[in-house]
């Protein structure tokens, strides 16, 4: 049980994007996340329904909102294409609870991801201020109480805005953020304009329709030296740029604004903040644009050379390391970061301001699985940075019915440790990969039907 100063103080989580279940506030239908994981798989292959809803209209860009509510945090896996699936938050907030002095101490904060960080970071204070207040007149609680924010991904970046542009900062006491893309995402910039080569499937079309709509993708594009120029140079992302890949030219460019302003702030550097930073997963870290494409890279030019720096799949290591304390490292996968064990221990860490010992991230372990599969047809997966297949547990679950359909083994092929898995039937699957004494490392992939 925690012991020190931060165990009776009040605790808020943030997800990250695609992390709230959104519902549609006039008829109540569920837009986003919900118990129906069948869905996915012909909601991004079919125009209309539930995703066209989820469009930001003009209205909303105007700050005309309530069409749509955010209820909780996802309490069952989600998936989009690309972005490679999200977990749900209900080990962290079951793992939080457990750790703070009381469970009245937790509150969830489910914002509307769809629109800008300084909408969600509004309606942050708004909820700050209600929880702290509560807590420090609960029994459990303390009057010398103050907050600890837990944030996913985009949930640093709101939580962010909150401390630095609103003031909240002297009521926090800890900001623990999971794979927050401090400095952007390159993946963010792919998803607004096709890559080259083949025409996009129809799920990434369907993502990319929806993206180039969304506010808070913009607040996601990279800000530090990513786009590769002839000669190996490298300059930074503009929103000229993102309007060349068929984005909004202004959104862009709000988000920018917003990003130079907290980067000038006095605040901007957080004593608060304790990272954790997920490794070891290929990862984009730079890209190269042409005639209205975007073809991505996972690794920076160096000079001669190229340097593989890895990341959590979606945000590059260094993308999601921020000025100040040294972060943690752990070996996984973007969305799987706040399902982990090992962010609910530095969580508990936190509180009784005890620093874990060993450190996090001590054995690395790369996974790949392609975002989707084919039903029935053979579906790569690959293992980097450990080359002894006998030290790898890999299993595949049917996420619907929380099952365990293959235990495949590995075999070294080019170098890497690699199987094929066949993924019985079309719905939503999660591979996990393990080595050593961290959970696993694990990837969502939607299996769709074939021609």
């Amino acid at each position: 049980m925690p012991t020190g100063p931060g165990h009776r103080d009040a605790v808020l989580v943030l997800p990250g994007i695609m992390g709230s279940e959104l519902v549609e506030t006039a008829t109540g239908r569920v837009l986003w996340g919900g118990s129906d994981l069948r869905r996915y798989g012909s909601a991004w292959a079919s125009s209309g329904g539930s995703l066209s809803a989820l469009h930001v209209t003009d209205e909303e860009r105007a700050g005309v909102t309530g069409r749509v509510r955010a209820t909780r945090l996802l309490r069952f896996p989600a998936f989009a294409p690309a972005l490679r699936g999200f977990e749900p938050y209900t080990n962290l907030l079951a793992g939080t609870r457990r750790l703070a002095a009381h469970p009245d101490a937790v509150r969830e904060f489910a914002y509307d991801w769809r629109l800008s960080t300084e909408y969600a970071a509004a309606r942050l204070a708004e909820t700050a201020d209600d929880h702290l207040r509560a807590w420090r007149a609960h029994p459990h609680g303390s009057r010398d109480a103050r907050l600890t924010l837990v944030a996913h991904s985009m949930g640093g970046l709101v939580a962010r805005f909150f401390m630095t542009a609103l003031g909240g900062a002297r009521d926090v006491r800890n900001l623990i953020t999971l794979g927050t893309p401090f400095h952007g995402s390159v993946q963010a910039a792919g998803l607004l304009g096709p890559g080259g080569g083949t025409p996009l499937p129809p799920p990434r079309r369907r993502l990319r329709a929806l993206a180039r709509t969304l506010p808070a993708l913009y607040e996601l594009l990279p800000g530090y030296r990513c786009v590769e120029e002839p000669g190996g140079t490298l300059r930074r992302f503009t929103p000229a740029d993102a309007e060349s890949l068929g984005g909004d030219r202004e959104l862009a460019q709000q988000s920018f604004d917003r990003r130079e302003k907290l980067n000038g702030s006095d605040a901007g550097a957080l004593p608060q903040l304790r990272a954790v930073v997920g490794v070891g997963q290929r990862t984009p870290q730079s890209l190269t644009l042409a005639d209205g494409t975007a073809e991505l890279h996972e690794y920076v030019p160096d000079g001669d050379t190229r340097l593989d720096r890895r990341g959590d799949g979606t945000v590059c290591r260094e993308a999601a390391t921020p000025a100040g304390p040294r972060p943690f490292h752990l070996p996984q996968s973007h969305g799987a970061l706040a399902r982990s064990e090992e962010a609910v221990a530095f969580t508990g860490s936190v509180l009784a301001e005890r620093p874990l010992n060993p450190p996090l991230g001590a054995t690395e372990l790369g996974l790949y699985v392609p975002d989707v599969a084919t039903a029935r047809e053979p579906c790569p997966v690959g293992i980097d940075l450990v080359d002894n297949p006998i030290a790898v547990d890999l299993q595949v679950f049917d996420v619907s019915e929380n099952l365990e359909i293959d235990r495949p083994r590995l075999s070294r092929r080019d170098g890497r440790l690699r199987t094929d898995v066949r993924l019985p039937w079309p719905g939503l699957y999660r591979v996990e990969a393990k080595c050593g004494g961290f959970s696993p490392v694990s990837q969502l992939v939607l299996a769709v039907a074939g021609d």
